[in-house]
């Protein structure tokens, strides 16, 4: 995958193998924090549920209720919502660190998305890999930066969210 034939290029070509493992990492945190934030929400939904059932049952075990299915559904809730904000974190820092090496490739080559013209317009397969490292960057139903602002404040919610249903049910 070599885009010349210099020291320089061999530079390049360590990069773009750089961004093509970043490009990997962001998937697969997209993937977990869209997973990870669909079975919290569905969790406690499960257990908006069961509360809603005790509640309305007149029942002597609440003890047994509140200490084996209770505590252990909302400590599985925030255990999510901490990891799903956790890789949030590093999607960003991965993905902070792959952008300053495209930029640094498309500086080097001379090359970006609003130029159609080249010095030395690289091989397919780099163009490629440089425009999926770019859609990658994007968590899945957004687009651009305010997708991770937009799961945050979705954990936060969901948090906010299990806090009143434990108090307020």
């Amino acid at each position: 995958m070599t885009i010349f034939n210099t020291d320089n290029d061999k530079n390049i070509d360590s990069q773009i193998i750089r961004l093509i493992s970043f490009t990997r990492a962001l998937r697969r945190y997209s993937t977990l924090i869209i997973g990870i934030l669909l079975t919290s929400i569905f969790t406690l939904g499960y257990y908006a549920i069961l509360l809603k059932r005790h509640t309305n049952e007149f029942n002597s075990n609440n003890y047994l209720f509140e200490s084996e299915i209770e505590l252990p559904l909302l400590l599985f809730i925030f255990i999510f919502i901490c990891m799903g904000i956790l890789l949030l974190l590093r999607f960003s820092m991965v993905r902070n660190k792959g952008m300053v090496i495209y930029e640094e490739i498309t500086d080097e080559i001379d090359w970006s998305r609003k130029r159609k013209e080249f010095i030395h317009r690289p091989p397919l397969e780099i163009r490629i890999q440089i425009k999926e490292f770019l859609k990658s960057t994007d968590l899945p139903f957004t687009t651009g930066p305010n997708g991770q602002a937009f799961y945050l404040a979705l954990y936060f919610i969901e948090l906010i969210s299990t806090i009143l249903i434990r108090f307020f049910s």
